[in-house]
């Protein structure tokens, strides 16, 4: 639990000033459908679109696969974060103060709690210093008009370059410097985030002690799926003013910190995400202005690396957006190698890597447009369509092409198969590996060949591992999965029924009278999300009040998946989708049953009552269970009458 209060009234307030169109469209590319939106769902693969949203109630919901709620519980699920951290993310984007004792960490160890308290203060003052030195950046963009000439020659349009929010650091030598000592930013943070560094002792004189990591450099703010600025990459312009000369590599970004971790975050991912889950597939490329070109050629679901090969964190990010991933790098040498590396990672993770070949000599941005007017060349966008379109799984690719030089010698042959041997000793989908043994025979190659290379390869790798390589990789993400099958939907019926407390509230309160005595409307459910649910609203009447007003300010609180979207697919629908017939069976049988158990209850402190020889307890006891018996009568009737 947060150590602040959210109150009823101050969600709201964070709620009414977001909306919900406005955040699921950073991840979803909607559509408006009569009243509402309608996309593919985030949540899971789909071609044809079920994933609604009502910009009106402020409420989604997939009619695939049934997950809903409001705009907190989409934070939350989109990005994987809590209740709190959800809260924090929202009142940021809607400039809503939070308490001042507001804390999303906590902990019953108090030195533990101030410990993550200050690790999370640290961690939003990083993010904060990266946006304001983006903001630097961007604004100085204006003034280098060589690095925003460079950008339009490249392709990059004003309205994509505020949509990267790209920018320009100054040739200077500490123009950042001053300007963050200016605003009397927290420097030490600053040089751990590779901003600035320190001077060295023969720093020219007048200097501020500090100077600029990134100088006379077209700049590209590198950010998370949630938005924040997690670091920068930054591109050596030629020569600008005095101060310009030789700065350094080529392209430079952030060092490695809390905040930029460069196997865990891709240029343009952020911009590319809903594209990418709408074509169900993302393009990676190696360089920024690559990744700009084709997204200003209508290429929007690609995405950069930073510098760095594809790692398995950048796959479990992906296979969360798309099913595929297609590499689009340079044909040269080093192109190639990283595309191997690439294809070697996926299979080491059960996926295999696709890859689309470029004409020899070019880079992405130079097939699609001029390098010296920035205007797109005829038919670019035509031949990088089709190159795309042409790309082929990259192990099937290597396969055919080491099965070529097979056919030279036996040698030949043998060094071809310990290779193919290898890929497949290191693909970690058993369905995928024994399909391409199967296609191997057909080539010519027995099974008991593959089989030796494969068991060589194996041994080799558990010499030097301590352990096999071929396996199936999922034992590590086996979970344990919760018992959930004891929501029936005789529960669902009730649960929908409630949330819309307005129309059905009488048949609620009419069978609550009958119930017996200490029992509550909560215990008409038996699993227990809803089951607490149920209760929390009733506890108070304050909250009751606020729940019949507004039964859709709850959602966010939700975290049980099934209770939320029964509750949102309710209120998101404008009929109720049962009778009032099912409805008050509903109700009847969970009475009744409430009362078999209170009926047992009864009869086992009867037999106590005996065995202690308790005749005026037994004797009461025994008053109280026939009463109930009639009780029960009713209830029979009562289903009858529904």
């Amino acid at each position: 639990m947060a150590k602040g209060k959210i109150t009823p009234d101050l969600l709201k307030k964070i709620k009414d000033s977001v909306n919900i169109i406005e955040v699921i469209g950073e991840h979803v590319v909607l559509r408006k459908s009569g009243s509402n939106f309608t996309g593919l769902c985030p949540f899971h693969a789909e071609r044809t679109p079920s994933f609604s949203v009502s910009e009106q109630k402020q409420l989604y919901h997939c009619y695939g696969c049934k997950k809903g709620g409001d705009l907190v519980s989409f934070v939350m699920d989109i990005l994987g974060i809590s209740f709190p951290e959800a809260i924090e993310d929202l009142a940021l984007r809607a400039k809503v103060a939070l308490p001042k004792d507001w804390s999303s960490e906590s902990s019953d160890d108090p030195e533990t709690s101030k410990r993550k308290a200050a690790a999370k203060e640290k961690i939003d003052v990083l993010y904060r210093l990266n946006r304001f030195a983006g903001a630097f950046f961007r604004h100085s963009l204006d003034s280098s008009t060589y690095i925003k000439e460079y950008f339009h020659n490249r392709g990059a349009t004003s309205d994509l370059m505020r949509n990267f929010y790209v920018g320009a650091a100054p040739a200077s030598w500490d123009a950042l410097s001053r300007h963050l000592i200016a605003k009397k930013a927290p420097l030490p943070l600053a040089v751990e985030l590779g901003l600035i560094r320190h001077s060295p002792a023969n720093a020219k004189p007048g200097g501020c002690g500090y100077f600029d990591l990134f100088r006379n450099r077209a700049m590209f703010p590198i950010l998370d799926l949630r938005g924040r600025i997690s670091g920068f990459g930054g591109r050596a312009m030629a020569g600008a003013g005095v101060e310009a000369g030789n700065e350094g590599p080529k392209y430079l970004n952030s060092p490695e910190s809390i905040a930029f971790q460069k196997s865990k975050l891709a240029f343009g991912l952020f911009q590319a995400q809903k594209h990418i889950r709408e074509f169900d597939h993302v393009i990676l490329v190696e360089g920024y202005f690559d990744a700009l070109a084709l997204h200003a050629a209508g290429f929007r679901n690609v995405v950069a690396s930073c510098g760095t090969a594809l790692s398995p964190e950048h796959l479990a990010i992906f296979r969360r957006l798309c099913s595929k991933i297609i590499v689009l790098f340079d044909g040269d040498k080093a192109g190639v190698t990283a595309t191997d590396r690439a294809m070697e990672t996926g299979l080491k993770h059960g996926m295999v890597i696709w890859g689309a070949e470029m004409p020899a000599g070019f880079d992405p941005d130079e097939l699609l447009y001029d390098q010296k007017t920035g205007k797109e060349k005829p038919e670019g966008s035509i031949k990088m369509k089709a190159v795309l379109e042409a790309a082929r799984p990259l192990l099937d690719k290597r396969i055919e092409e080491i099965l070529v030089t097979a056919r030279k010698s036996p040698e030949f042959k043998a060094q071809a198969v310990k290779r193919i041997a290898g890929w497949l000793g290191d693909y970690s989908d058993p369905v995928g590996r024994e399909v391409r043994l199967d296609a191997l025979r057909e080539q010519g190659i027995s099974r008991q060949i593959l089989n030796s290379a494969l068991s060589f390869g194996q041994n080799s790798r558990t010499k030097n591992n301590g352990k096999a390589s071929i396996s199936n990789g999922k034992n590590s993400e086996r979970k344990t999965v919760s018992r959930t099958d004891r929501f029936t939907t005789r529960e669902k019926i009730l649960l929908a029924a409630f949330v819309k407390w307005s129309v059905f509230g009488v048949e609620f309160d009419e069978i609550g009278d009958k119930l017996p005595p200490g029992a509550t409307l909560g215990d008409l459910f038996e699993y227990q999300p809803a089951r607490d649910f149920v209760a929390s609203i009733l506890m108070d009447t304050s909250v009751r009040v606020v729940f019949e007003k507004n039964p859709s300010a709850f959602l966010g609180n939700v975290i049980d998946e099934q209770v939320r979207s029964t509750l949102s697919e309710a209120l998101f629908k404008e009929e109720a989708g049962f009778n009032n017939r099912e409805l008050r069976l509903a109700l009847a049988r969970t009475a009744g049953r409430i009362w078999a158990r209170f009926s047992q209850q009864i009869k086992i402190a009867m037999a106590q009552a005996e065995a202690n020889k308790d005749a005026g307890l037994h004797s009461k006891l025994m008053k109280e269970y026939l009463d109930v018996q009639r009780k029960m009568k009713e209830f029979n009737s009562f289903y009858d009458e529904a």
